[in-house]
């Protein structure tokens, strides 16, 4: 599993910092396609990588049963 570096952030709202090189190798690996790399097919696998991070991340095995399976919650917040 990858752990991130969070830095103390004063300004809410706003992100700084570079992701940790061992989370962009785990991108990378799981189809994440950056920079300088083109590929026809990169816009249609963003979703596939996006799970196959995220089963990565987790160690959690995503399947078409689990997502049929498993009731969510979800919500919304307005943003000012």
């Amino acid at each position: 599993m990858s752990h991130l570096k969070e830095d103390h952030n004063p300004t809410p709202g706003r992100t700084f910092g570079v992701p940790n090189k061992a989370l962009l190798e785990a991108m990378h690996h799981c189809g994440f396609q950056f920079w300088n790399e083109t590929s026809d097919t990169a816009e249609h696998l963003a979703a596939e990588a996006a799970f196959a991070l995220a089963e990565h991340l987790t160690g959690v095995r995503i399947t078409p049963e689990l997502l049929q399976n498993t009731p969510f919650i979800c919500g919304s917040a307005e943003i000012r």
